[in-house]
């Protein structure tokens, strides 16, 4: 009996990893795919037009992101770095918001996608990033001191910060009060 329980879980896990979602593929020709997407655990996805047609492997030298599950996944690439890293795309604009959910403390599975979604102990947290004129940088679960001279050409908001109107961890509503009010 444990032994056909082990195998049924084993199955189960494989058969819960292997769902491709509806979703938009945008390639770096411009041109975009409506189908099946699905994210390796490792880098890349996997795409398929439909159910029945075989999937093509794409990762970041063939596409700029996708969107899935109403959400927008980008590769983005730092100055110093030399591969991109997808990531969430949250806000774009003057400063763009980006953000990867990391499991089990010190143990990162990109985008929150690895065994069908599960976790195994520990929980889970959202990391930020802030990309600024092609620099992108780790902000982590909330804005440090360091953080704020990022915005320190919008004196409103390091005022309202300073003044615990925006809480450091309110990091999407810092960075959309920038992209709306400041210059």
């Amino acid at each position: 009996m444990k032994k056909a329980l082990t195998l049924l879980l084993i199955f189960s896990f494989f058969f819960a990893n292997a769902q491709y979602n509806n979703g938009t593929l945008f390639l770096k020709d411009s041109t975009s795919l409506r189908g099946l997407i699905k994210i390796k655990t490792f880098g890349g996805i996997k795409f398929k037009s439909d159910n029945d047609s075989e999937s093509i492997d794409y990762d970041y030298n063939k596409v700029d992101g996708f969107d899935l599950n109403g959400k927008s996944y980008r590769y983005v690439k730092n100055t110093n770095e030399i591969t991109p890293r997808l990531l969430n795309e949250n806000i774009k604009g003057k400063i763009s918001l980006y953000s990867n959910e990391v499991y089990n403390p010190g143990h990162t599975i990109p985008n929150g996608f690895a065994g069908g979604g599960m976790s195994f102990g520990g929980g889970s947290s959202t990391i930020y990033f802030i990309k600024i004129n092609d620099e992108l940088t780790r902000i982590g679960a909330k804005l440090k001191n360091k953080h704020l001279e990022l915005f320190s050409s919008c004196p409103s908001l390091t005022q309202k910060i300073e003044n615990k109107e925006f809480k450091k961890r309110e990091v999407y509503e810092i960075v959309s009060y920038f992209n709306d009010n400041c210059d």
